[in-house]
């Protein structure tokens, strides 16, 4: 796993630790290393979960072609289950920590 150079991971919450275990284990089974290139920096909608460490973003653009990126995606969000977000974007995947429950306990 790599973490780009400019990337903030210091204020990163726990529950983002099973997505670097589980996408690092993702990309490896799709031969790649993973990558990185978001958490807390950056600039982000308003709201975002970047800001209070409960999102990442994970390097997508070696992967060969949509078909191979769309199930990179599934395989992740079947491995977090559904507290996790997981979102395909044109250059990255997306994840964030977004239970349907009670998030205050959480936010502290």
């Amino acid at each position: 796993m790599q973490i780009k150079d400019d990337v903030v991971m210091a204020g990163l919450k726990l529950p983002m630790r099973e997505v670097l275990i589980s996408a690092d284990k993702v990309w490896r089974d799709f031969g790649q290393e993973l990558v990185i290139t978001g958490a807390l920096d950056g600039t982000h909608s308003a709201g975002s979960l970047h800001y209070y460490g409960f999102a990442l973003d994970l390097r997508t653009r070696y992967f060969h072609d949509d078909v191979e990126k769309k199930m990179v995606k599934k395989e992740i969000q079947s491995l977090l289950g559904s507290d996790y977000d997981v979102v395909l974007h044109k250059s990255h995947i997306h994840v964030e920590f977004d239970p349907k429950g009670d998030k205050n306990e959480f936010m502290e």
